[in-house]
């Protein structure tokens, strides 16, 4: 079975642990490599080459909605899943538009984040249950 490389940015140590250890039960899912900020991840992601990067919006040095607009258009192939605690319209669509192929809710993590990374592996979209689907682009 291939394993899918994933890539972790968050600037909480806390929730980079959090993740590896949900993503740790996942038998298809291998951890790469974690950043603590925007900049980090897009450095990561040139040197690791992972298939799905899992990123948060509220980072130091540079956003994630900033830094997945740049992996995007570097690494085209690299499946972008947003975690964030925001339910917010605008920013969801901003976060497609820039690249994203999943947007998961930090309180639906565990039941929904691995699902988001395997869809963004395929190519897939994957947003979160509670997304209202008036948030989406239209």
């Amino acid at each position: 079975m291939k394993m899918i490389r994933v890539l972790i940015a968050d600037d909480h140590a806390l929730v980079r642990e959090s993740v590896r250890a949900i993503l740790a039960n996942e038998g298809d899912i291998e951890i790469v490599a974690t950043a603590g900020n925007g900049q980090e991840a897009i450095d990561l992601t040139a040197s690791h080459h992972p298939d799905v990067v899992v990123m948060d919006i509220s980072m130091p040095k540079m956003d994630g909605i900033h830094a997945t607009e740049i992996i995007h258009s570097k690494q085209e192939s690299t499946g972008i899943v947003i975690l964030s605690m925001h339910v917010n319209a605008a920013l969801i669509q901003q976060a497609l538009r820039m690249g994203a192929r999943g947007y998961v809710l930090k309180r639906q993590v565990t039941d929904e984040l691995p699902k988001a990374i395997r869809a963004a592996y395929l190519g897939d979209v994957f947003l979160s249950s509670a997304i209202p689907a008036s948030y989406l682009p239209r």
